[in-house]
């Protein structure tokens, strides 16, 4: 059976956003190991920094694996209701984008003892996360069912 065109549209933009993320996000990881290889004194000496960013590059490739399951699986539970399918889909993606970026961004600029204000995009995209993982987890319940969702669930 043939996707609707709105499905193909949320798979081709998590499986894109996917596999970009994963490619950079697992270059990161290299040039953490490479900093810590090398024993490059400003990113070894600096334990914020090492953890602030050791949680982007963790975060970034497994939410780059998430956004692939979601290209794989996810988008056809929605095949029915174009307009929360949308919604999940876009959610999903930014909050695989901006969790791993606030821990990034923070990183550089941090105080003593707290990261930089860019931070407070990780509880935004958690929270986008959270829905978007929530509906999907709905929807698979309901087709596991055999009901389509729809707009009233």
């Amino acid at each position: 059976m043939r996707d609707a065109a709105h499905v193909r549209v949320q798979r081709a933009r998590s499986r894109r956003l996917g596999w970009i993320g994963l490619a950079v996000w697992a270059s990161f990881g290299l040039l953490l190991e490479t900093a810590h290889g090398f024993k490059w004194s400003s990113y070894l000496d600096d334990e914020l920094l090492r953890t602030l960013l050791r949680l982007a590059h963790a975060h970034g490739v497994g939410l780059s694996l998430v956004l692939l399951a979601h290209a794989a699986v996810g988008a056809e539970l929605f095949e029915q209701d174009q307009a929360r399918g949308a919604r999940v889909g876009r959610a999903l993606r930014l909050g695989a984008v901006l969790i791993p970026l606030g821990f990034a961004l923070s990183a550089p600029y941090h105080s003593e003892s707290d990261p930089a204000l860019p931070i407070v995009l990780v509880p935004v995209g958690a929270a986008l996360l959270l829905y978007a993982l929530a509906s999907l987890a709905h929807a698979a319940r309901r087709a596991g069912d055999g009901r389509e969702p729809t707009a009233e669930d």
